[in-house]
């Protein structure tokens, strides 16, 4: 069994996806791909020409150990986090909070993105719920040549419990991209890279060494609170 008593979160920004925090217009959540599962939505945001954009599955036969453990094992990064080209703790401010590095690849010509984002983890201590929140930072790590930097990003994963045993997994991003790009890419980065991205997540935290993984400081719920037992 793999104990993990300090977690070295990662976040690869829009293209591993997250939440919002800024204020969603009155617009509705439009589904933009639904197959294998996984449901991928975008939504437009007040003050924003950029969309924010969620995927969300539902797992079984996972903990939320596991999923935790998933997202703590850095190097495995480029195993399932499309885009994903490298992601490092910066700076370890408690065990559930980190300045997070993450550099994310581009396809030609567009210049690859990077950003160190502020890392904090939470549990619901009555529905068990746990929450990855991440937001961009500035002026706190030097811009690497050839990278242009993202200074508006955020993230969340959410990981619920349900009363069946499964667990919900769901990541929400709103990002600016730092410039303008070519509608393909845009299409690329709210659609197709969130939607491969909670595939593979999927398939990597099945492995023996994330399902046997624990967490420190996460709970699971009591086998009274769900349906299955």
């Amino acid at each position: 069994m793999i104990i993990i008593r300090k977690i070295s979160v990662l976040m690869s920004f829009c293209l591993v996806l997250g939440f919002s925090g800024l204020t969603s217009a009155d617009s509705e959540w439009k589904l933009r791909k639904d197959k294998d599962n996984i449901q991928v939505y975008t939504k437009k945001v007040e003050g924003s020409s950029h969309d924010v954009v969620m995927a969300v599955t539902v797992l079984e036969g996972v903990s939320l150990n596991s999923l935790v453990a998933l997202i703590e094992d850095v190097a495995a990064c480029k195993d399932w986090a499309d885009r994903c080209a490298e992601s490092y703790v910066h700076k370890r401010l408690s065990e559930t909070e980190a300045y997070v590095y993450t550099h994310n690849a581009m396809p030609f010509p567009v210049k690859d993105r990077d950003v160190l984002a502020h890392v904090t983890w939470t549990q619901d201590p009555v529905t068990f719920e746990v929450v990855m929140s991440s937001q961009a930072t500035t002026g706190l790590m030097d811009e690497v040549k050839g990278r242009l930097r993202l200074v508006k990003a955020m993230a969340k994963w959410r990981f619920k419990p349900l009363a069946s045993g499964a667990i919900e997994v769901s990541n929400e991003a709103h990002i600016d991209p730092g410039s303008s790009l070519p509608g393909w890419i845009t299409n690329l980065l709210l659609v197709d890279t969130p939607y491969q991205t909670m595939k593979s997540f999927a398939a990597e935290v099945a492995k023996p060494k994330y399902r046997n993984a624990t967490i420190a400081f996460i709970e699971e719920p009591s086998c009274e609170r769900q349906s299955h037992c």
